[in-house]
């Protein structure tokens, strides 16, 4: 009947189907929708009515009546034949020639209104939503969404999802909505779109929950015009072994050392001790920092594994051409000057080197990109470049994010495996190093900085494959552009971009953060923490004014601060007198900090309290330099970085420190107690927010991969 329905409305020529159709289409799917009657005229509309019962519901009936409310085409709670006749005719004349006549329902009650929906987004295909409905929809934006298909599983923590969430429980005398119900809703859009790709857009507004918790559509809204997303071609990328661990390199464009310039590429490879061969390619110049220089690329003695084009943008055509001509795929493009810039030469010659890339079957990374970082190779695009390789990947868009990644990382104890910028992703982007980072052995944990992605869907497949193995840690640039187009239902306009980021996040389990510090915090947690057992988190610190401020920052970020139980109060105060410390949770234990054995009794007590599922300690450096004119600190945080492990039960641990004086005492051992703890592989964050937002986010990764996801 769906097909049928579909053809016979395309066939007219028409966009959109009738509520009356599109009631019928949502029904076929199990959607609880509401008992209605068409009638082609007034008198019509009260037979209908006389015999549904009163009191009712009447509409105008047409395909492009599609905002009725806004219109004037909606009358409610109609108590005889009368009221039906007088409101058709009103809504007659509000209609016009669009009128095709009314729809008869009847009239619900209920406090409670939702929405649901779907739309087609250009990159992930279609999306489901859900949120809160009538009047305050465009003005709440109270929504959630999902990228289909949808399992139920995934419908079931929409709901959740939403502040207007208590709406969900028993509410001012009425019943706690039927969840199943909601997840029948969800799902059938979900078969729906996946069935129909025909259908662009599908509202339900409001769906109504009655007094007995029932969910029914009470008015919808369907588009059609939509078109399913291509499937993406599996793609062999054999090539990117290569490619991103090149033995041999040709640099189309190398200067010599004395040239001018915002940096010379060919120094900064040559200074950072490239281990494989080096072709400087430059017509003018028979040697090029101490290696000799070739006219072309058709004069070198090899194949290379990479050539980098780093000549002016109109020059980047005839390069891509000779390397096509001698066999060069693999490509790195360092010019920029191409659709980034928005102007119509930047955008031609973006269309001229793409058509000649896809034509001549090249890999590029690039245009406008720093290309690849690769430090087991010692080869990197800028200066400074640390040459310690490690075991996180960074994949990013934007190439003054790499190395400011990698010099923010090397700083907290962390090292790069790879590092690959893309730029304007002309063949190659974001997808394609996921998947070659998935199989990489160096890599552990994988970053990405993206704006922009060429198939989300691949992308949330992608992701959602290897986030159990590798943790993906995601910052997405551009979520707070409006993205706005002319839509005609409530899905589409609330569609925005962060909305389905949002989904990518919740249905694959990967890490979001919204800085390069806040991703090397997250990292640091990562490779240091373990798998914490649940929220549970206890503080130990010093000064009573920790408490509350502590309670915050620990709430903030989603954690929780369980009360000590009994026993671990008692032992506390075995040893730690009441007197100047506080024995709840936070711990004020200022006497511990100056005595290590006092510090482990506390460590031990703590950690064997079964509320308790990790321990941050805080520091306040001007506090504690005050014993033995700063020696301690550094006593202290040998001993964080060496004994105190073995007092937390395994538990894991991190520490935050302050510091508010600026005298340089102070500020050295500030710095002594970083480098000690970081070469200890102690998780160390300036600030209590940090630290606890860090853990929070290993504790939402475990908790995903354990299946218990929060709503």
């Amino acid at each position: 009947m769906p097909n049928r329905l579909i053809e016979t409305v395309q066939g007219t020529g028409r966009n959109a189907l009738t509520e009356a159709e599109a009631t019928r289409l949502l029904a076929a799917y199990d959607i609880p929708v509401v008992a209605e009657q068409t009638a082609n005229n007034a008198e019509e509309a009260a037979e209908r009515a006389a015999s549904m019962g009163f009191p009712v519901v009447l509409k105008g009936l047409g395909a492009k009546l599609t905002h009725k409310t806004e219109r004037g085409l909606v009358r409610l709670n109609l108590k005889d034949e009368a009221d039906v006749s007088d409101a058709a005719r009103e809504i007659a004349v509000a209609a016009g020639s669009d009128l095709e006549g009314f729809l008869v329902q009847p009239m619900l009650s209920g406090k409670r209104e939702f929405v649901a929906g779907m739309i087609r987004d250009e990159r992930f295909g279609p999306v489901i939503m859900f949120g809160l409905g009538g009047v305050y929809t465009e003005a709440l934006r109270d929504v959630t969404f999902r990228i289909a298909p949808l399992e139920a599983a995934e419908a079931r923590r929409m709901p959740e999802e939403i502040k207007a969430a208590a709406l969900l429980g028993n509410f001012r005398g009425e019943s706690a909505v039927d969840r199943d119900q909601i997840v029948r809703v969800l799902t059938g859009l979900s078969r729906l779109a996946v069935a129909y790709p025909e259908v662009a857009e599908i509202d339900i507004n409001p769906l109504l929950v009655g007094p007995d918790g029932r969910v029914r559509a009470v008015d919808a809204l369907v588009l059609l015009g939509g078109s399913d997303l291509p499937d993406s071609a599996p793609r062999d990328l054999s090539f990117l072994d290569t490619m991103l661990a090149p033995r041999s390199i040709a640099l189309i464009g190398a200067r010599r050392s004395n040239s001018g310039g915002w940096q010379n590429l060919m120094r900064v490879i040559v200074e950072l001790g490239y281990t494989g061969r080096l072709y400087p390619i430059n017509p003018r110049a028979e040697e090029i920092e101490g290696l000799p220089s070739y006219p072309s690329l058709r004069e070198l003695p090899e194949p290379v594994d990479l050539v980098i084009v780093a000549v002016a943008a109109p020059m980047v055509p005839a390069a891509l051409k000779e390397c096509i001509a001698t066999g060069n795929r693999n490509v790195h493009i360092f010019a920029a000057g191409f659709k980034e810039t928005g102007e119509e030469e930047g955008l031609r010659l973006q269309r001229e080197i793409e058509e000649i890339a896809m034509r001549g079957g090249l890999n590029v990374m690039g245009p406008n990109c720093m290309g690849l970082y690769n430090p087991a190779l010692r080869l990197a695009t800028w200066r400074s470049a640390p040459t310690r390789s490690g075991d996180v990947a960074f994949v990013s868009q934007s190439g003054g994010h790499a190395g400011d990644l990698a010099a923010l990382a090397e700083r907290s104890g962390i090292y790069l495996s790879k590092a690959i910028s893309y730029g304007n992703a002309l063949t190659l982007d974001s997808t394609d190093f996921l998947e070659y980072l998935k199989h990489d052995e160096q890599t552990r944990i994988i970053c990405l900085y993206l704006e922009g992605v060429r198939d989300g869907r691949r992308l949330l497949k992608e992701i959602a494959d290897i986030n159990p193995r590798k943790p993906v840690i995601i910052m997405k640039g551009g979520l707070t552009e409006s993205g706005a187009r002319a839509v005609a239902s409530h899905t589409g306009s609330l569609a925005g971009g962060s909305h389905l980021w949002e989904a990518v996040f919740r249905q694959t389990g990967a890490v979001r953060v919204d800085s390069l510090e806040e991703m090397t915090d997250v990292v640091l947690a990562f490779r240091n923490l373990g798998k914490p057992a649940g929220r549970g988190v206890a503080v130990i610190g010093t000064g009573g004014g920790i408490g509350v401020w502590a309670a915050d920052a620990i709430a903030r970020a989603g954690l929780e601060l369980p009360l000590l139980g009994e026993k671990t109060q008692a032992d506390f105060r075995a040893f730690i007198p009441e007197a100047g410390n506080i024995l709840r949770n936070p711990v004020d234990a200022g006497i511990a900090f100056a005595d290590f054995g006092l510090l482990e009794r506390a460590l031990r007590i703590i950690s064997s309290d079964p509320l308790i599922d990790a321990i941050v300690i805080t520091i306040h450096v001007d506090w504690t330099f005050n014993f033995d004119e700063g020696r301690h600190i550094d006593r202290l945080a040998h001993y964080l970085a060496g004994p105190a492990r073995e007092y937390t039960s395994g538990k894991p641990y991190l520490v935050s420190w302050q510091r508010y004086r600026t005298l340089p005492g102070i500020v050295e051992a500030a710095s002594r107690l970083y480098e000690i703890l970081i070469a200890g592989g102690v998780p160390l964050y300036e600030g209590l927010p940090r630290a606890a937002s860090a853990l929070s986010k290993v504790v939402a990764y475990h908790e995903f991969q354990r299946g218990l996801i929060p709503g």
